[in-house]
């Protein structure tokens, strides 16, 4: 049941007068007479009686009063207590992420987090898989978010999210139409890639694998450490790429590239969240490990 019905019942038991309780709320009497109609509705009783004294509740409106009466109390003892701990939340707190995800998808969860508990303060490392990793096993950062295969060592890890990998080509002929390419297609292209220790391009080497494509096979002609670089080396027609497709959504809208996929393919790029448990001890690292875990991080 909604709290305000609540309320609003208990402001016209307590003014006996259905004008003064909306003045009371800040609403109109025609909305409160429909949310005492929503209350008899719910329970199937009578609870006030209209007289030229003012408004009377029935028997069964006492007894919803003193029941509202002590929930609604909980109820702000509760929002207070809730408050007061989120204000407890707080430090400083270094997170580090890969590549894709932290430019294209954590800064809008550190940006929710932190309207949650504005009291923190988040510092983001971004480089690729294999420095993240280094940081985080070195003690440099708090809490690792990356992509690729679940990382190895001394870290407690989980899969928060997945995405899905396309091919990206360039928005003019042969490709605008186009969705899919033959796997014979993709290896006579000149290919653009992520340079080694990105994840990225560890789930994309794996994804092939498993596909029955040889990575010795891909005719590399660049290999870049930049989401940006790579996105302007195809845009401008030097060869095609594989990319996340968070990493690529503005310019699919503006229609600078295309995305395809591989005919048999399917390249799904994992990401982890990753720590080394002796080193999350605050309240601030507990609750953005929780909150990464959640459906409303918000990934951009």
């Amino acid at each position: 049941m909604n709290i305000n019905l609540l309320k609003s019942f208990i402001a016209i038991a307590e003014t006996q007068s259905l004008s003064r309780a909306a003045e009371r709320l800040f609403v109109t009497q025609p909305a409160l007479s429909q949310q005492i109609k929503q209350l008899e509705n719910h329970f199937s009783v009578q609870l006030i009686e209209r007289t030229n004294r003012g408004i009377l509740l029935t028997e069964a409106g006492r007894i919803l009063y003193d029941y509202a009466s002590r929930i609604v109390s909980i109820y702000e003892d509760l929002e207070k207590n809730m408050e007061d701990f989120r204000a407890s939340i707080s430090g400083t707190l270094i997170v580090g992420a890969s590549s894709i995800v932290g430019g294209y998808a954590v800064p809008c969860s550190i940006f929710i987090f932190k309207e949650k508990y504005p009291e923190t303060n988040i510092k983001l490392k971004v480089g690729n898989r294999k420095y993240i990793l280094e940081e985080l096993r070195d003690g440099a950062i708090d809490v690792a978010i990356i992509e690729g295969e679940k990382p190895i060592g001394n870290f407690v890890s989980s899969e928060i999210a997945s995405d899905e990998m396309v091919v990206i080509a360039p928005n003019r002929e042969p490709w605008n139409g186009k969705d899919t390419l033959s796997p014979e297609e993709f290896l006579s292209q000149p290919i653009i890639m992520r340079e080694d220790g990105s994840g990225t391009r560890q789930m994309i080497e794996k994804c092939l694998m498993q596909a029955g494509i040889d990575k010795s096979r891909l005719n590399i002609v660049m290999e870049l450490s930049s989401a940006d670089s790579i996105k302007a080396a195809v845009e401008a027609g030097h060869g095609i790429s594989i990319m996340p497709r968070l990493a690529v959504r503005k310019e699919l809208y503006n229609k600078t590239l295309v995305a395809l996929k591989i005919e048999g393919v399917p390249l799904v790029q994992k990401i982890h969240l990753a720590y080394k448990r002796e080193k999350v001890k605050s309240q601030a690292a507990k609750a953005f490990i929780k909150f990464m875990h959640t459906p409303n991080r918000g990934f951009c």
